[in-house]
């Protein structure tokens, strides 16, 4: 007996068979001709199945069949894998236009949601006893997917919160977001603890919501990209520039106008208003004075004029690795700053050796011997 499928898939191959005698006949070309033909044979071909297989009929005597069919079948239970692997797969194409870390987080849950399907599928059929069932897929999957799904849920949640942090506009608006956000859900918290009549189902959806927004404030920021962070510049790094000027920097916004006692202290060196002059142990004044090559030589510079000033020296402009100069802050009436200075190379192998100089102060100029 054939069935209704059968003649259906026969019928519909006997007529892609006409249909491309006719187009052979009636058109040009044989393209149209092989698609038709191909069409015929892939449609005879399942025809042929589908009579083998009787179009999957059980016969009404066939009492066994009764109860081994697919209809007899308990219908799977529902699964939350597809769901995931549909999000992994979501962020998988997201992370080929953004950026490599949701990517790789897209790339995790199609894995992990296809292993976690696999075990589902496997579990539901491996006995006819659902409660057997259940307990075999625990035993397989329970000691890996604790861990690894807490693992994968805590380095998400990371992620996003870090990605919306520095996507906020500005610091305040960070601090500001995070402090209602952790106010709300303190109190949903609070509002939980206290009903005792709440369902794990109302649960489940409240951290499910939570969640979601929190990926997708984590996706927005992270395709929006990071805030702009101002880079705060250094003395070292104006040193370098030739910027140590008499003009007031950005690090010289609250910097410290005196120095705590020290040890090791190589000199010190003053500003009377007109001429730098050192104070070195066993010896005072002069224009010359001498420091070890090699070694940290920490100077404090006094500031001793009535404007301010600070303290300058270049060092060997050949060097690649370490500063070719160095500047103390701007130094105010009265107040002092630390200086340590690193000679790499001795006087007579840099061009006009070395000097101590206050900008803005001519003659205000301190030589140093570096043997």
């Amino acid at each position: 007996m054939i069935t209704t499928g059968s003649k259906l898939l026969i019928g519909s191959s006997l007529a892609a068979a006409v249909f491309a005698v006719v187009y052979g006949i009636t058109q040009e070309g044989t393209l149209g001709v092989i698609g038709l033909a191909a069409a015929a044979v892939a449609l005879a071909f399942m025809g042929a199945i589908n009579m083998f297989t009787n179009d999957s009929n059980v016969s009404a005597m066939d009492t066994e069949a009764h109860a081994t069919s697919a209809s007899a079948s308990r219908t799977p239970g529902r699964s939350v894998w597809p769901f995931t692997m549909a999000f992994g797969a979501t962020m998988l194409t997201l992370g080929l236009v953004t950026t490599t870390a949701v990517f790789i987080i897209g790339l995790v849950a199609v894995l992990a949601a296809g292993a976690e399907w696999m075990v589902q599928a496997w579990s539901e059929r491996a006995s006819g006893d659902q409660q057997y069932n259940i307990e075999a897929r625990g035993r397989l999957a329970a000691p890996l997917e604790l861990p690894v799904l807490a693992a994968v849920g805590i380095a998400i949640v990371v992620f996003a919160v870090s990605r919306v942090m520095l996507g906020l506009p500005t610091k305040s608006a960070t601090v500001v977001a995070f402090g209602v956000a952790g106010a709300l859900v303190l109190a949903a918290g609070v509002l939980i603890g206290n009903s005792l009549g709440v369902s794990k189902g109302t649960l489940g959806a409240a951290l499910g919501v939570g969640a979601l927004a929190l990926l997708a404030g984590g996706t927005v920021a992270g395709v929006n990209g990071e805030r702009e962070v101002h880079v705060h510049e250094t003395l070292a790094d104006l040193a370098e520039t030739g910027q140590c000027g008499v003009d007031e920097l950005e690090p010289d916004e609250n910097a410290s106008q005196t120095v705590a006692s020290k040890s090791s202290v190589a000199a010190e060196i003053i500003l009377d208003g007109e001429q730098l002059t050192y104070d070195l142990a066993g010896f005072n004044g002069g224009s010359v004075f001498t420091l070890p090559r090699a070694n940290p030589n920490n100077v404090i510079f006094r500031n001793e004029s009535d404007e301010e000033r600070r303290l300058f020296i270049a060092l060997d402009p050949t060097l690649e690795d370490g500063p070719t100069a160095l500047c103390t802050a701007l130094v105010g009436p009265g107040g002092s700053q630390f200086l340590t200075v690193w000679f790499a190379s001795p006087s007579f192998a840099v061009e006009g050796g070395y000097q101590f100089e206050v900008p803005g102060v001519d003659g205000a100029e301190l030589e140093v011997v570096v043997p």
